[in-house]
């Protein structure tokens, strides 16, 4: 009998898939009698292009996580009007995320990390598991404590992920101890996509000299522009930006010139100018790839994420006025010339993939 997987992904920026459909890929490549099916508001086309394997695709999760003015700004306010909303009217939208999975049928639950699934999951009696390096209830908890109704929904919020039997904590990720209604919190090595690494072919590509080195600027899912048409002009760089940005400069390039495959582009790059944030941290580390990272001092996950990328890659800090200004020489040159640490591997893949693939094993034997 084919086994139906449903996996529950957070429309919260890409980072929720970017950790996530590297295990699927692993799963599927060990078990193909296992029917996928994906549920979130990401585009399916970016589903379709990480993940080697057919899928069914439900759109419309009830998730947001926090309500963003850029990728690293949290609208406060906007977010706790969001939660109130969802609290006020809990028992309806929990009776039709119900009424949702059981018209999906699924045998097992993978939420990455909407609570809301997790907690129709527990009222169905659907196995579930948790897989991510955050979780909402402290990401609510961090941004809200103190408001007069944030006592009542972060109760909600601790309930409702119980549904899950393991959370798999996927490194670098929080601590998540207040999540004391999961039977077991299992950490596990990080995920990451490990890309062809071809330096000589991105210059190429680029039309630029081989001796010049090609930084990316990447921000993640959530739009953010940055005015690199401010930037100084940085001898012997070429920068790689989304093409959607619309700068025309000779010492840019768009994702799209290359012709390569994100992580490919990525492995074949000296350095990524980014924000903290799960996918581009762990594959820049797991590639090589030097990161000088937008300071975002009030996130939660930024002192777990800082100290693992001290441990294991070139990496430097600056702040958002540094880097929209462009005044990174500096800093770019300093990382430039340390000495590449050994490089960490993704073994959070497999880790996480053998304990999904035992769990599916354990359910077959009841069906």
């Amino acid at each position: 009998m084919t086994f139906r997987l449903l996996v529950a992904l957070s429309p919260h920026g890409f980072g929720h898939a970017a950790m996530t459909l590297p295990i699927l890929n692993d799963i599927k490549s060990k078990s193909d009698d296992i029917d996928l099916i994906l549920y979130s508001n990401l585009p399916k086309s970016l589903l379709q292009s990480r993940l080697n394997f057919e899928f069914d695709y439900i759109d419309g999760i009830d998730d947001f996580g926090l309500v963003m003015l850029s990728s690293t700004e949290v609208d406060r306010e906007a977010t706790a009007k969001a939660y109130n909303l969802r609290h006020l009217d809990w028992k309806n939208r929990l009776q039709a995320e119900a009424e949702r999975l059981s018209l999906a049928r699924p045998n097992l639950l993978i939420a990455n990390i909407p609570y809301l699934t997790l907690a129709a999951a527990g009222q169905l009696g659907l196995p579930a598991l948790a897989l991510s390096s955050l979780n909402w209830f402290d990401l609510y908890g961090s941004y809200m404590s103190g408001r007069a109704e944030s006592e009542a929904i972060l109760e909600t919020i601790r309930q409702a992920h119980g549904a899950a039997s393991k959370f798999l904590k996927l490194s670098p990720c929080l601590p998540m101890a207040g999540l004391d209604s999961v039977t077991e919190l299992v950490l596990l090595g990080p995920s990451a996509r490990i890309g062809q690494r071809n330096p000589a072919g991105l210059r190429r590509a680029l039309e630029i000299p081989a001796a010049h080195r090609v930084g990316m600027v990447a921000y993640g899912g959530i739009a953010t522009r940055l005015p690199v048409e401010d930037w100084p002009l940085i001898e012997g760089w070429t920068w790689l930006i989304p093409e959607a940005w619309g700068l025309r400069r000779q010492d840019f390039r768009s994702f799209e010139t290359s012709g390569l495959a994100f992580p490919d582009m990525l492995a074949s790059a000296d350095l990524v100018v980014t924000k903290p944030g799960y996918g581009t941290f762990t594959e820049a580390a797991c590639n090589g790839v030097a990161v000088l990272a937008q300071a975002r001092p009030d996130w939660p996950e930024t002192p777990y994420f800082d100290a693992w990328m001290r441990d294991h890659a070139r990496y430097d800090v600056a702040s958002e006025k540094r880097i929209a200004e462009g005044r990174i020489q500096d800093r770019i040159e300093e990382l430039m010339v340390r000495q590449p640490l050994e490089l960490p591997q993704p073994t959070g893949i497999a880790e996480a993939s053998d304990i999904i693939l035992k769990e599916i094993g354990k359910l077959r034997m009841a069906l």
